[in-house]
């Protein structure tokens, strides 16, 4: 069975290296990624330290990847403890309990060589990947990760797309640009055939250069990270690593050095689909873009002529949408050549973040709403899928699609109030004010306690964070609080919450979005757009709407409004007259 296995996958093998090795073949690469998708996704695991008496989380959450069919997971040293027990979840939904075994990982070496290794001990039958082989692996060769991101936090792993730049550096890690960030670590590193070749452990400031635990360390070393042991040095003996029966076959693809301009073909076919738009902003001038649309063929619900807020019909001109809270109510665009049009605002969709504008030009290339399928076009055949982002004049970003729909509730969002509490004989007391917080600046008092905000009322611990999370930066929050028994209203303006973290992971080029969560649909991509380029659209490279850029969430991750909702935002606002 074992010989029948290999000579399938040597003949698939063979077939899809033939198909991209002489030059760049987009669709042969995406049919061979998906191919690995499908292999890879299932043994992807998210996990957790598990306390099986309480019941309870008991670590941050980390990455893995089950090898084999006795549930053997590969991760890395520096997220697992020998012989505690962790909770295991796969993307099926089914979830484990799986006891941490060897760890290989030395103070002096900076956590290197960074090798874990876990067993699923919960009874069953589980889905693995195959193993590889990282000393066959080749420079600019394509790889995958599936992993799990922990801003993220979803069920579901992210996929994303890069090359190898480095077999074997100089610290004994395997480098490539496959993107990761916290809650990634243990992740798994697959090649273009769905094998694992490496397991993430670090990164570097800039977003292409990632760390990954070569494969063969765990073949050299597979006995005794069997035992629960938390080894000080290397073990003396070492297991023989066969070499790669595919080894001789395998091709790099010297053009995913600079992926992006084997697309220019594509991306020239959406160019003027994005235009800057400039506006003023709480006093600031700020430069975003849009996505254009076509009026042709607009049909709001209800049969109604558009009206703008003056009560002029709409009957022809473009619209635009971007991301409505970097765009204020006065807004002009650039048209390219010197040209600007001004820009009517006419609706905002304030939990989507989106802004509709009107402008009285017609322009080309603008995309027509009724081409936009009925129902979203997006579903795990196409994962690994390249997307393109146009940006104005000539330049665009090339990624995948790295995930379905999800819902990516406000978190990072939340407006910045510096105040933390305790719960005291029923009651919510301040116990801690930050320096040069909004909670400061409002007068605010140690002791003093908090019944409500903006006169919701609040009496229980998880109120207090629970409503604060509803407001963002520059929004005025009225703190209702009782002062040595007298009621007070105090009013603050809560901040953009600041960075207080110096991990690689936060200091990437351009950074994050201020807006970035509280979407209610959303998917994810690896362009490394900048949040100024957010409001761009994404395409397929054969053309196909799929959404608007929303949002520079992560290092690893840009998230996008879907089509259908892009769709629907525009088709309701103008069926409501577009009052704002």
């Amino acid at each position: 069975m074992k010989k029948y296995c290999l000579i399938v996958l040597v003949a698939f093998f063979c077939a899809l290296t033939d198909a991209y090795s002489q030059k760049f073949d987009q669709k042969a690469l995406e049919k061979t990624l998906g191919q690995a998708i499908k292999k890879s996704y299932a043994a992807s695991v998210r996990m957790w330290g598990f306390d099986t008496v309480r019941k309870a989380q008991a670590s941050a959450q980390f990455s893995g990847v089950v090898v084999n069919a006795e549930g053997y997971i590969l991760t890395v040293s520096h997220a697992i403890q020998p012989n505690k027990t962790y909770k295991v979840f796969f993307p099926d939904g089914r979830e484990a309990i799986a006891i941490a075994l060897g760890k290989m990982g030395f103070q002096e070496m900076d956590n290197r060589p960074d090798l874990g290794m876990m067993k699923i001990i919960t009874k069953g039958e589980w889905p693995f990947a195959e193993m590889g082989w990282s000393s066959s692996l080749k420079v600019n060769e394509p790889c995958l990760s599936i992993s799990y991101p922990e801003t993220l936090n979803q069920t579901l792993p992210t996929i994303r797309f890069g090359r190898i730049t480095n077999v074997l550096d100089q610290w004994g890690f395997t480098e490539s640009t496959c993107k990761m960030e916290p809650g990634d670590s243990g992740g798994p590193l697959f090649d273009y055939m769905g094998r694992v070749v490496a397991l993430h452990s670090r990164i570097d400031q800039p977003e292409d250069i990632n760390f990954e635990v070569p494969v063969d360390m765990y073949r050299k070393y597979w006995t005794a990270l069997t035992v629960p042991e938390a080894y000080k040095a290397l073990p003396a003996t070492e297991e023989p690593v066969k070499a790669d029966p595919l080894a001789d076959g395998i091709k790099a693809i010297p053009g995913l050095a600079a992926l992006t301009a084997n697309f220019k073909e594509s991306a020239m076919k959406v160019m003027g689909s994005t235009l800057m738009i400039k506006s003023t902003v709480n006093g600031e001038e700020k430069k975003a873009l849009g996505t254009v649309f076509s009026a042709e063929g607009l049909s709001p619900k209800g049969n109604e002529v558009p009206m703008s807020k003056s009560g002029t019909a709409l009957k022809g001109g473009s619209f635009l949408v971007g991301k409505s809270s970097v765009i204020g109510n006065s807004a002009e665009v650039d048209l390219g050549a010197g040209k600007t049009a001004k820009a009517e605002v006419l609706s905002r969709d304030k939990e989507n973040d989106l802004v509709l504008l009107h402008i009285t030009e017609s322009l080309k290339n603008a995309i027509k709403l009724k081409t936009v399928k009925e129902t979203d076009s997006l579903t795990f055949n196409d994962l690994g899928k390249f997307l393109i982002s146009p940006l104005p004049g000539t330049d665009y970003k090339v990624s995948i699609a790295g995930s379905g729909y999800f819902n990516q509730p406000r978190k990072f969002s939340a407006g910045y109030f510096g105040a933390s509490a305790n719960f005291n004989d029923e009651k919510i007391i301040l116990t801690r004010i930050n320096p040069n917080s909004p909670a400061e600046e409002a007068k605010l008092a140690l002791g003093d306690q908090i019944t409500g905000f903006n006169n919701v009322a609040i009496s229980r611990p998880e109120q207090y964070g629970g409503e604060l999370i509803k407001y963002g930066p520059g929004d005025t929050v009225t703190i209702q609080g009782i002062r040595a028994g007298e009621k007070y209203n105090l009013i603050s303006i809560l901040k953009q919450r600041p960075q207080i973290s110096n991990h690689p992971a936060e200091r990437f080029d351009g950074g994050k979005s201020i807006l970035l969560d509280g979407f209610k649909r959303v998917f994810s991509h690896d362009a490394a757009l900048r949040p100024e380029e957010c409001g761009s659209p994404v395409f397929s490279a054969d053309g196909v709407f799929y959404g608007i850029n929303i949002a520079r969430f992560s290092r690893t991750s840009t998230l996008a409004i879907p089509a259908m909702e892009v769709k629907k935002f525009i088709e309701d606002a103008l069926s409501q007259k577009l009052v704002l």
